[in-house]
């Protein structure tokens, strides 16, 4: 669902109307978007952002307790997961399980923590891996033993 936009300005100087918009919204959150700034606020109720946090930790721990039943892990999380992540497809078994573990586990605890940074860099993670499974020459060369030093670096030329 696209959210509906107001600039910075509108905030500060029409701050009712703004407001009013909110509370009109179907979401109950607007994009504040701000000229000259890399990213956009969102404006939320304390109440949608309170009800988002309750979801947030209700979806972690059904996760969690899928994940902790070894039947329900296999016999469904890992048959859906797919769907949510299409990558997932190229890790083996044993992969699919950790990454699931892990998966739960920083979940939690950027849940925890109100960031979400941790999770993005674990699925961003996990994707490159399952990346290298795809294909079988990067996989041959990353997985093969490295028999001989390159030799000494060189230190980078210092700058003109």
């Amino acid at each position: 669902m696209s959210l509906q936009e107001v600039t910075f300005s509108d905030l500060l100087q029409r701050s009712s109307e703004t407001v009013e918009k909110l509370k009109q919204s179907r979401a109950r959150a607007l994009r504040v978007r701000r000229r000259g700034v890399e990213e956009d606020l969102i404006l939320t109720t304390a109440s949608k952002a309170e009800q988002d946090e309750v979801v947030v930790n209700l979806a972690i721990r059904l996760l969690g307790a899928i994940a902790g039943d070894p039947v329900l892990r296999s016999k469904h999380l890992l048959d859906v997961l797919p769907q949510v992540f299409p990558w997932i497809r190229f890790l083996p078994t044993d992969e699919k399980i950790e990454f699931v573990r892990d998966f739960i586990e920083v979940m939690g605890a950027s849940a925890e923590f109100g960031n979400a940074a941790p999770l993005v860099q674990l699925i961003t993670e996990w994707r490159n891996t399952a990346e290298v499974y795809a294909d079988p020459e990067l996989l041959r060369v990353l997985s093969s033993q490295i028999v001989e030093d390159g030799g000494a670096v060189s230190p980078p030329a210092p700058p003109t």
